[in-house]
């Protein structure tokens, strides 16, 4: 048995190799739209009170709330917020642009 683990972790070296190179190889997204300091609220609910402390931090930067099924336009602002909601209006996801 151990020598099938050991044959099948061999087997896998190749492909972690491969994702490290990859994951080393694009740098870093940089933080356009304050999203390292407003990280922290994902998982809440958006109430008035996080909504408001979002914006807060945020600032300068325009913060715009996403939930499910809304339409939102396609154009790209590195600078804006971009907080993403499920529809129990809990913080699920947010990015720049």
């Amino acid at each position: 048995m151990n020598i099938r683990l050991g044959a099948a972790a061999l087997g896998l070296l190749p492909f972690c190799a491969a994702l490290a190179s990859a994951s080393a190889a694009e740098p870093p997204a940089p933080d356009t739209c304050s999203l390292a300091l407003t990280a922290r609220f994902i998982g809440a609910r958006a109430v008035t009170e996080v909504r408001r402390t979002v914006r807060q931090i945020a600032r300068p930067h325009p913060v715009r709330w996403i939930t499910p099924g809304q339409a939102i336009t396609l154009d790209r602002s590195p600078r804006r917020l971009n907080v993403i909601l499920d529809e129990n209006r809990r913080i699920v996801a947010m990015r720049c642009g």
